[in-house]
């Protein structure tokens, strides 16, 4: 089982995030667009435990299952103990999932390119609702990683992309929520995304 430490922030830009890191020699990959699905029990039991039990479609399908790592949590930091599994055919897990008792709990899109560097993976996310730098390694590389990158430690968070969906919401006197997908609206914000952040 993997563990995964990883911090958000939030960006105005990032382009200029983007910038930085081909300063930096970074690797990237070509920008891809996410539909997910998260499932849960009935009773969400999941949710209760801090577990995501996740299915996403790519360009291929994959099944995360996540729970919190033991030990003490570092400020600003997320640790996750991980598994995940590449999916030959998406809907036929679906249907397992829905057999197996688990419900469709939530759905979620973003916009994802990854960039990798020698200690570090840096994810720029465009969602429904922002823009985000994901980086993901130990303690020490992901502090070291956001510095240069400009990034502010301080403001770094722990949240997942669905605890900040519903700050976003409360912040703007919306109503609340748990699923955020595109809307047609972004049709041409998702397109300019994919064009900029194709690997170059």
């Amino acid at each position: 089982m993997a563990l995964e430490l990883e911090a958000k922030f939030a960006v105005e830009s990032l382009a200029r995030v983007a910038g930085r890191l081909r300063g930096l020699h970074a690797v990237p990959r070509p920008a891809r667009a996410e539909a997910n699905i998260v499932y849960d029990t009935p009773e969400r039991a999941l949710l209760a435990r801090g577990e995501l039990l996740r299915l996403r479609r790519t360009d291929k399908a994959v099944l995360t299952w996540k729970r919190p790592a033991p030990g003490e949590a570092v400020e600003g930091m997320k640790a996750m103990e991980e598994v995940e599994t590449r999916v030959e055919d998406f809907e036929a897990m679906r249907a397992i999932l829905n057999g197996l008792g688990y419900r469709e709990a939530l759905r979620y899109e973003k916009c994802r390119q990854v960039w990798t560097l020698p200690d570090a993976v840096v994810c720029l996310d465009l969602l429904p609702f922002g823009e985000f730098v994901e980086i993901e390694g130990t303690s020490q590389s992901i502090a070291a990683t956001a510095a240069l990158l400009g990034l502010d430690m301080a403001a770094a968070s722990a949240r997942t992309y669905h605890d900040l969906f519903r700050l976003h919401l409360a912040a703007h006197g919306l109503p609340e929520g748990d699923s955020f997908v595109f809307s047609p609206a972004d049709d041409a914000r998702v397109r300019a995304f994919l064009e900029e952040f194709q690997a170059r």
